[in-house]
């Protein structure tokens, strides 16, 4: 056995099978992270996109889906290949005299690079990303070796993969063209970016009639609010250091000692880092930054950390160390996410399928309605294999399940509403979730609500036309059932940071009976006030239909003129 491991290939290939075996008996014995669940339900309905980000993460768990029926393997399976084929493709990067003697130290750099193996056992958005800007990265790395018909192909692929897997593909695309300016007057690489743009249209056009909600989300929404906070910024350099691992200052150093090599290939690895460290460094005045947002840096420094070792030997046996002392914590790491209690705390990973057995018991097959959790929702469905109802109150971030026509229900006579801390006052009961915290559970009867339905203003709307206190809307009504009594209205004044200043009760009047589709209808704002406030930067008409619901969106946030 050990004169047949040392043949590098013989070396690189079963190490690569190994890894691709743990990496499977992880993920069967791990719970699935409250987001995979939530990815998973993008594949329960495979379309051109989902709110929080593009398809590409709900068809690697298809894949999955293929091979197992269900368990966690049904989602995770097929990411054990690809971080194996990823790392596979980080080997072919490199091109040096001595690369396969040192077959080994490659290993070790890759195997103790924390986050960047993550992705071998759990299934996210960044698991098919790193597996195509590595092919992007070999196609870019064989266009400046030779521009040959493959590299613009791989260039190609890559960059339509790496938009269907993240949009931070945008960056890794960005970074590598400014690090070479010149290959913008290559005609053939326009052609490439053409064929790139044609493949990745048809997630445009579902952008387009779904109104942009995941262009909407991430360049406003998520952070119209914020507020700017000192420790995210340190978090980012936290971070920095935390995907690396022990080994960081030996990494870092190779980093830094390859910021003077002008060879283009190893100049768009120094873009890369730096462009991602400084955007998410500036990104950080705006709100939290979380780590794996920087993790594409993984495979340059990979690549960087491999070239500067070779030929320092010192560095090397430290490096050593550092490597065997991550690989340690790593491994027992591993082993405290596959097993519920051996750290002091539960984690996200733990405790799932008990909670969700708990709570089918409690709410005796009633429908739950998950408030304002879309992971808890997700969680639910996964384990419990029955689809619940997920229902956001009107000043909560939107997901998926907004764009869900499943989740759009009218009425249901037993309903088991399910949330935190903010219905425990009049919950009936309650069960342990996670940390001795709680799900309240408040059941509900003859319950109706009306997601569906959707006010538009005919106009824009100035401060003017507020203070008129009535204004013409369209009222798209999808039930045929529709009470147009059952819904209490209310109009509210946000300020420019989306921060709701107040609100006045509201009245929908029909021209004529309603109809399903788009009736013509009067809204009548309720306030003694005589003028309404010019700090009022947008408008929202929201709806409850039960006292014991919050109110949801009845109407888009619209800006006044």
């Amino acid at each position: 056995m050990i004169k047949f491991l040392k043949k590098p290939t013989n070396l690189l290939f079963s190490t690569l099978l190994l890894l691709t075996i743990i990496n499977i008996v992880q993920s069967y014995t791990t719970e699935l992270l409250s987001d995979e669940a939530y990815y998973w339900v993008y594949s329960q309905k495979l379309d051109l996109g989902y709110f929080d980000h593009p398809p590409m993460v709900a068809l690697w768990i298809y894949i999955s889906n293929l091979f197992f029926a269900n368990g966690e393997l049904s989602v995770r399976f097929f990411a054990a290949f690809t971080l194996s084929a990823t790392i596979f493709i980080c080997w072919k990067l490199i091109e040096h005299p001595k690369k396969k003697e040192f077959t080994w130290l490659f290993l070790l750099i890759v195997l103790s690079t924390t986050l960047f193996n993550v992705y071998g056992f759990i299934t996210v958005p960044d698991t098919p990303l790193l597996f195509f800007m590595a092919l992007f990265l070999l196609g870019y790395k064989k266009y400046v070796d030779n521009k040959s018909s493959l590299s613009y192909f791989l260039i190609s692929i890559g960059m339509a993969g790496m938009l269907y897997s993240k949009y931070q593909a945008i960056l890794v695309i960005l970074f590598v063209l400014f690090s070479n300016l010149k290959i913008l007057k290559d005609g053939k690489f326009w052609l490439a970016s053409l064929g790139s743009t044609i493949l990745f249209a048809p997630h445009l056009y579902w952008q387009f009639i779904n109104d942009f909600p995941t262009f909407r989300y991430h360049l406003y929404e998520r952070t119209a609010t914020s507020v700017y906070n000192v420790g995210d910024t340190l978090l980012h350099f936290v971070n920095i250091i935390a995907i690396i691992g022990l080994t960081f200052p030996i990494v870092y150093l190779a980093f830094y000692k390859n910021l003077k090599n002008n060879e283009l290939f190893s100049k768009s690895l120094n873009y890369i880092i730096i462009g991602f460290i400084g955007f998410f460094f500036l990104m950080s005045f705006k709100g939290h930054v979380q780590a794996q947002w920087i993790v594409p840096i993984s495979i340059p420094l990979i690549v960087i950390t491999f070239y500067y070792l070779i030929d320092k030997k010192t560095k090397r046996k430290t490096f050593i160390y550092l490597a065997s002392a991550t690989l340690i914590c790593v491994a027992f790491i591993r082993i405290a996410m596959a097993n519920d209690g051996i750290l002091p705390k539960q984690q996200d990973m733990h405790g799932n399928k008990a909670w969700v057995e708990k709570l089918k018991t409690v709410i005796k097959g009633k429908q739950p309605i998950f408030l304002d959790s879309y992971q808890n929702a997700s969680a639910y469905w996964f384990y419990a294999q029955e689809q619940p109802l997920e229902f956001n109150s009107w000043n909560r971030r939107k997901n998926q399940y907004d764009l869900l026509e499943s989740n759009a229900f009218s009425e249901n006579e037993n309903i088991a509403l399910i949330g935190n801390k903010h219905i425990k006052n009049t919950a009936d009961t309650s069960i342990i979730k996670r940390n001795k915290t709680k799900l309240y559970i408040k059941h509900l009867s003859n319950y109706k609500n009306y997601k569906g339905l959707k006010v538009t203003f005919k106009d824009n709307i100035s401060l003017a036309d507020l203070n008129t206190k009535t204004l013409d809307v369209f009222v798209k009504n999808p039930y045929a059932n529709f009470d147009e009594n059952n819904i209490i209205y209310k109009v509210v004044l946000l300020d420019k940071k989306r921060k709701a200043i107040t609100n006045f009760p509201a009245e929908i009047t029909f021209n004529k009976a309603i109809n399903i589709g788009n009736n013509n209808a009067k809204l009548s704002i309720k306030t003694k006030e005589t003028t309404i406030d010019t700090a009022v930067s947008f408008i929202q008409i929201i709806g409850q239909t039960h006292k014991d619901m919050p109110s949801f969106r009845v109407s888009k946030m619209e800006p006044l003129n």
